[in-house]
């Protein structure tokens, strides 16, 4: 196995102080319900004609130079995690590492081994520490013989979601690249939206250490394929899922199949990621960083019907799910009791990872965030990826670059793992690389 050598690190400070004024941050309540851990990305960029990236545009020198400008906008990532609703802005600053990875990434990137993937991402994706001793943001910067390089980024749940990374690694990359600080339009009011609570509930994940993941990847024609033999079905109508629900509805009922032969499971539910952005009322900014996410749960769904009779039954639940999750609900979410509306939602994901007879599996799209324009002045990226993520039933979706498919990042438990990836109805839509 290629092996990935840490050679230095560094702490990168903000390129101007933060004024006192600001020094205090306020977490929101949607902030103090996130879970903790630390979400996962990784860059590759083979550079433009063969371009040994090192030696031609410095790579690790102006991503360092350019972060301490980006930090100086988006402060709260250069602080610590003070108790659980306020960051201190205290500029201690983000961890930058440098590592060479043994290998050429043309060869690497022609099947990618998970063990390498997760080397390129610094430190435990887990939140284990309080406090202050948390670190919101670390990168690694892993430099291959060919003169690629693969940017990993690991950025606490606590203080962003998907969306907000993306605005976060997006406005890094266009600093790197020259522009203005004054196009860096980015606004912190979450917490005016969703105050903070002074007790609120915590969702226990489904951690363990004996989750491996698997990369499934769909083109374009599997996409369509998948959405059509579900359309017009009679528990769904004619309306055509999105390509996010028809992929989700197939890892779901694999899930359920692998999960039947396991036992002792008898329902299972699905907990979908839900972008709160464009469905507040007035929509609030992309620019608006933080938590702005939340769970809708689906109804559950016996195992034991789990056959080729649920097409477009699974899609159905899916779609309802997040279709409850409207401008009132927010509304409610928003309100003085929206802590009891968020406990509701939260108990219910919690209750269903601890209930043994509950199968419980949680879907996060990042599909549409700009990921493949992440430019740092060298070209755009060849290929964005995961890492492992220990906890259980857990799905990250992320776009191709080279058509309308995706990429779909499984964790899983290894023996349950062994029969999903088995699966003959799976296989006859994704590839396993």
């Amino acid at each position: 196995m290629e092996k990935v050598e840490v050679i230095s690190k560094e702490m990168i400070k903000p390129s101007s102080p933060t004024p006192l004024h600001l020094r205090s941050f306020k977490l929101s309540l949607l902030d103090q319900l996130a879970p903790p851990i630390y979400i996962p990305i990784i860059f590759f960029y083979t550079g433009k004609d063969g371009d040994n990236l090192l030696q031609s545009y410095q790579v690790p020198q102006k991503l360092k130079a350019s972060l301490s400008k980006t930090l100086a906008i988006f402060y709260p990532l250069a602080g610590r995690i003070k108790d659980d609703d306020t960051i201190d802005c205290n500029d201690e600053g983000v961890e930058i590492f440098d590592a060479r990875v043994k290998i050429q990434l043309s060869e690497f990137l022609k099947k990618p081994h998970v063990e390498v993937l997760d080397q390129l991402v610094p430190g435990d994706l887990l939140c284990t520490r309080s406090g202050a001793e948390d670190v919101p943001l670390a990168i690694q910067v892993n430099s291959f013989e060919c003169g690629g390089a693969a940017i990993g980024v690991r950025l606490s749940h606590k203080i962003a979601d998907g969306a907000a990374m993306a605005e976060f690694i997006s406005k890094w990359a266009a600093t790197a690249r020259g522009t203005n600080e004054e196009a860096m339009d980015v606004t912190f009011v979450s917490a005016s939206l969703f105050p903070p609570r002074s007790s609120v509930l915590r969702c226990k994940l489904p951690i363990s250490e004996t989750v491996v993941m698997r990369r499934l990847v769909l083109d374009a024609y599997a996409i369509a394929a998948l959405r059509a033999r579900a359309t017009g079905h009679p528990t769904i109508g004619w309306h055509r899922p999105t390509r996010v629900e028809a992929v989700s509805a197939l890892i779901w009922r694999c899930f359920m199949k692998a999960k039947r032969d396991k036992g002792p499971a008898i329902v299972s539910v699905s907990n979908y990621a839900v972008n709160l952005r464009g469905r507040m009322v007035p929509p609030v900014q992309h620019s608006c960083f933080g938590n702005l996410f939340v769970f809708a749960v689906t109804k559950g769904v016996a195992i034991s019907e789990c056959n080729g009779d649920m097409q477009g039954c699974l899609e159905k639940e899916l779609r309802e799910s997040v279709r409850a999750t409207d401008s009132n609900f927010i509304e409610e979410l928003k309100g003085p009791d929206g802590a009891t509306k968020a406990h509701e939602g939260m108990k219910n994901v919690a209750e269903n990872f601890l209930d043994g007879d509950i199968h419980a599996c949680t879907f996060s799209s990042w599909c549409r965030f700009p990921f493949y324009e992440v430019d740092f002045g060298w070209g755009k990226p060849t290929w964005v990826s995961c890492c492992t993520v220990t906890i259980n039933n857990l799905v990250v979706f992320i776009d191709r670059r080279c058509d309308d498919g995706m990429e779909a990042y499984v964790n899983m438990e290894a023996d349950e793992m062994a029969i999903f990836e088995q699966d003959q109805e799976l296989l006859s839509f994704v590839s396993i690389p």
